[in-house]
């Protein structure tokens, strides 16, 4: 009764930030402020509570008691915390509805003090422990050489993870990921995704985790899909870049609890004792947000050491817990390998650059040769198929030896020019179109030409591309009832000289690359409908609300064929104790047969001081 009191005076964005902690359990109707006092002080939904709630809190949840106390008192039972610190706490677990707030204080609730209660016999902390027991000790500071050694671990651990990241959007650019129906990546996109990332197939779930959060990729029904700002993110610097990812991942973590991790220069099993410490019922949700934090942490060069249980915070991960991003990066990026702006063209077609190339270079380069390598050296390779892709996209023979003679530090070898020339001299031998709707081809929509018709019958005859279901519509011309963009990057990808077309024959640039709008923030449940249906139901006074709540309670009794014990208000005899097998509750009054004198009695609600 005296949660529900409480809840029916609290305004309307303060029941939908509680609704919003602490839903209603789905079993059963919440019609009125009594329904929602009995969800919220129902054990499970208590326990789950707690899970969630610091030591400090839990301290000033287990001094509280029945009688209200003030935060003063409450601060002189636990001995360890300032009235101001009690008020903050006290507060927290007010709108948890945990506590009540009374007009001279804080007030407990029965049920959250019984399950405090209980908890030394279960092995968790009482009050005296919870006030008194000292956090694991932080660690010592490393020295100079010890923070330089882990800061270069730490840097390269950063680098390497960045790169990897824009290997993921590149991947995701050219195609998107299938999700299986059971969760994570369908296994050939798996080792796709790796290969391509040169990371383990067991960490490609990481960084899709880490991408979706920093907005680079966009986790949607069947599979992940990259979003514009991860095409854009991919042109800017590598500290830049670094900076997006680690902004994601510290913004994600509480502002508390990340002020706490940069004092913390010892991580791994460190930060899980300090985190079993600091949230004593965390259990298996505190296990698996920290495994996940710390995990992100290693791969970002927050943290850097030999092993997950042996991490140590890095300068600039420091600086990001403390500061900003910003200052972090401008920290790691004194850290990272230099960018070059020139490579080495070799006879064999391969381009090795002496280091990572500029972003903006990179993104041109891979327009038209695929990365082969990264490490030390970046190394590309020139294709009859990678010129081919840059040719569909509209660059030009000339723009592509334009500005491989930009940045080339050896000239352009014979065999790459050769390339080049020959694949732009057979680009559009094959060429692709879309069949207007017309009644003597109904099911093609769209079409292959090529002067030569030897081509033509070889593209009907290839395995590879059986499952277009090429068929010949004249000498030199085959039908298929798929899309032309299909039938082009089917003949594209089997590394055949296709361009795209009009109706009238004029080329068109086409660009496999799909994008994403950023994910919309998932948005929190509305409760306005089931807020709206509490306060048309509520009573008009606190006393209509005691008698309902009372009635409420006889009801349950006489479901139960229990017997009650009243105490009703005499007048001029005073309270007098009744013990009663209620029947009915009925117009405001109680019905119920005498245990101890056998008779009938009738005693109005309004008269009732204590049921138990």
């Amino acid at each position: 009764m005296t949660l529900a009191g409480s809840l029916r005076v609290r305004d309307d964005a303060s029941l939908e930030r509680l609704l919003t902690l602490r839903p209603p359990a789905p079993r059963g109707r919440v019609k009125d402020f009594f329904d929602l006092a009995e969800s919220l002080l129902e054990v499970a939904g208590i326990r789950s509570a707690l899970q969630r709630l610091d030591r400090h809190t839990l301290a000033v949840l287990s001094a509280a008691t029945a009688d209200s106390l003030t935060a003063a008192e409450l601060a002189d039972r636990i001995g360890t915390m300032s009235p101001d610190q009690v008020e903050d706490r006290a507060a927290l677990a007010v709108e948890s509805a945990l506590l009540i707030r009374t007009e001279t204080g804080f007030s407990a609730l029965g049920p959250v003090s019984a399950l405090l209660a209980e908890w030394p016999k279960t092995g968790f902390p009482d009050l005296a422990e919870l006030a008194t027991s000292p956090p694991p000790p932080a660690g010592a500071r490393p020295s100079a050489a010890s923070a330089r050694s882990t800061d270069l671990s730490a840097a390269d651990h950063a680098f390497q993870s960045t790169m990897a990241t824009a290997e993921l959007v590149v991947e995701l650019l050219s195609q998107p990921v299938r999700e299986l129906g059971k969760g994570g990546p369908a296994l050939p996109e798996r080792r796709r995704l790796a290969r391509a990332m040169q990371v383990e197939e067991p960490a490609v779930d990481s960084y899709l985790d880490l991408a979706v959060r920093s907005n680079l990729a966009s986790h949607e029904t069947g599979g992940w899909h990259p979003t514009e700002t991860g095409e854009k993110w991919l042109s800017a610097s590598t500290a830049d870049r670094w900076a997006v990812l680690a902004r994601a991942w510290v913004e994600a973590i509480p502002g508390e609890v990340r002020s706490v991790l940069g004092a913390r220069t010892e991580w791994g099993e460190s930060l899980h004792s300090y985190a079993r410490w600091l949230y004593p019922a965390g259990g298996e949700w505190l296990h698996g947000e920290v495994d996940r934090v710390a995990a992100h942490a290693e791969l970002l060069g927050v943290t850097s050491g030999p092993s997950p249980a042996g991490q140590v915070l890095s300068t600039p991960g420091a600086a990001l817990l403390t500061a900003d991003a910003d200052a972090a990066a401008a920290a790691m990026a004194h850290l990272f390998p230099a960018q070059v702006s020139q490579v080495y063209l070799q006879h064999d077609l391969s381009i090795i650059a002496p280091g990572p190339l500029q972003p903006d270079l990179d993104q041109t380069l891979r327009g038209f040769a695929d990365l082969e390598n990264r490490a030390q050296a970046f190394s590309y390779r020139l294709s009859q198929a990678s010129i081919n892709r840059a040719l569909s996209s509209g660059v030009t023979a000339r723009n592509m030896l334009a500005f491989l003679e930009s940045i080339s530090l050896t000239g352009i070898p014979q065999p790459v020019h050769y390339l080049i020339s020959q694949a732009a001299g057979r680009f559009g031998t094959i060429r692709v179109g879309t069949i207007p709707s017309s009644a003597s081809e109904p099911e093609a929509h769209s079409y292959v030409r090529s002067s030569d018709s030897a081509l033509i019958g070889l593209l009907q005859v290839d395995q590879a591309l059986t499952s277009l279901g090429l068929k010949r519509s004249g000498e030199n011309r085959l039908v298929s009832r798929f899309e032309f963009e299909v039938v082009f990057w089917a003949l594209s990808d089997a590394r055949y000289p296709v361009a795209a077309e009009t109706p009238d024959g004029a080329l068109i640039s086409l660009r496999r690359q799909r994008t994403t709008h950023a994910p919309v923030a998932p948005t929190a449940p509305d409760h306005s409908a089931l807020i709206a249906s509490l306060r048309s139901a509520q009573f008009g006074s606190p006393e209509d609300s005691r008698q309902a709540w009372v009635a409420r309670l006889l009801d349950a009794a006489i479901r139960a064929k229990q017997t009650v014990t009243v105490t009703v208000q005499v007048p001029n005899s005073g309270p007098l104790e009744f013990v009663l097998e209620p029947t009915g509750v009925s117009g405001g009054r109680l019905r119920g047969r005498d245990k101890r004198s056998d008779i009938e009695r009738t005693l109005p609600l309004s008269s009732i001081l204590e049921l138990k």
